[in-house]
């Protein structure tokens, strides 16, 4: 291992005004003249190419945020009731994302994007030349980015291409956005992409195996990337790398950052690896298989992910089980977390589990597949998931 603490060493820069600021309410001047088409108040963080903040209301991208907490703290938890299903062409192994105007995003192996309305009508679709895997992303603009396994980053706006990048391979990662408006994506061909939102390629990164993680971005402008190489990788926003930690197993699960600092990623190795801000492994949580679901974490610190032993574990930050659920499949769904603390994740065994933070089965929903698909939780508590019978599913 080398030291990560030239790029993560933030734990103690603060947010700015702005960004510590809940979301805007109706009668929140500070939101005058941001509007959307349909005359809602928008949040000024979230208006531009860019992410502005952590506690954002809607679930722009994969696992959230570029933190990738996996928790919308301001949702209320969702209810089994199923408000309506989204048959697509193909299987969804796509994690949905959630626009400020409440569409919802998610990919297809039918080769396409789509745009669905809040209440399950289609907006519009997009077809690629390949199957998207990749989950979508949406910038505070409408900009909606998004890879295929055609080897591009799409950037789409109303259903139209604005650009497209060739990413040399497979696009199995999902892309994540930074507060100016760059687009990080990895590829299968080893390489982490930097890309404008006019679509310039600023630099490349190589590892030393694929990259099917989705990177995550540090509050300083730094980002963390899995790669099969067995490594999380540390690159400084400039892209040259400032450090490496090696683990014994492929690294497909995306790194999440708490509010201290802390690092949490896990490893085809079995293990759940919490790093200090500096590089230092400060303690390692071993489950019984693969870790390709990526972390979440609740507001009081917990950390929740699944594993290929078919269990969701809970773990406090410093390392102790909090508890285990057992599902009846392998578990590479990555969580959501509402407000109140109750967890949302898939199985390969078809169903949506909703747990308790205290381990307690809260409700389950078996769909017609597997559920890789990662859920999102919309501000209103609504939450969307994916399935490989091709359906999206609404749960309000």
């Amino acid at each position: 291992m080398r030291a990560l603490a030239l790029v993560v060493a933030f734990a103690a820069v603060g947010c700015d005004a702005g960004e510590a600021r809940p979301p805007c309410s109706p009668a929140d001047l500070a939101c005058a003249g941001q509007r959307t088409a349909a005359g809602a108040l928008l949040d000024p963080r979230i208006v531009g190419p860019g992410m502005r903040g952590e506690t954002l209301p809607h679930w722009p991208m994969f696992r959230h945020d570029a933190q990738h907490s996996g928790s919308n703290p301001i949702a209320p938890p969702a209810s089994p009731t199923l408000a309506w299903t989204f048959q697509t062409g193909g299987e969804i192994w796509s994690s949905p994302a959630v626009g400020i105007d409440g569409t919802v995003y998610v990919g297809s192996l039918d080769r396409s994007l789509y745009a669905v309305s809040p209440n399950g009508k289609l907006k519009w679709s997009f077809e690629t030349m390949g199957y998207v895997f990749s989950s979508p992303a949406v910038a505070g603009d409408g900009t909606v980015y998004v890879g295929s396994v055609d080897g591009h980053l799409y950037a789409l706006k109303d259903g139209r291409m604005k650009w497209s990048v060739k990413v040399n391979n497979c696009a199995f990662s999902s892309p994540v956005l930074a507060r100016d408006g760059t687009v990080y994506i990895g590829s299968n061909a080893w390489t982490l992409w930097a890309i404008s939102p006019e679509g310039a390629v600023k630099w490349q990164f190589k590892a030393g195996g694929g990259l099917s993680a989705t990177p995550a971005i540090l509050r300083n402008g730094a980002v963390l990337a899995g790669s099969d190489d067995g490594a999380l990788h540390a690159l400084r926003a400039d892209g040259s790398e400032a450090g490496s930690f090696a683990t014994r197993g492929p690294v497909r699960s995306s790194p999440a950052v708490a509010q201290d600092g802390t690092i949490y990623v896990g490893s085809d190795d079995g293990n759940l690896y919490a790093m200090t801000p500096d590089g230092r492994v400060r303690w390692t949580f071993a489950a019984g298989a693969a870790v390709q679901s990526s972390p979440a974490i609740a507001l009081d610190g917990t950390v929740v992910v699944g594993a290929a032993d078919k269990n969701v574990y809970a773990v406090f930050p410093d390392g102790r089980l909090r508890w285990a659920f057992t599902t009846g499949g392998a578990v590479a769904s990555s969580p959501a977390i509402a407000g109140d603390g109750t967890v949302y994740v898939g199985s390969d065994d078809g169903s949506l589990y909703a747990i308790g933070i205290d381990g307690a089965s809260r409700w389950t929903y078996k769909t017609g597949g597997i559920v890789f698909s990662s859920p999102a939780l919309a501000p209103n508590g609504t939450l969307y998931v994916g399935s490989s019978d091709g359906r999206l599913y609404a749960f309000r």
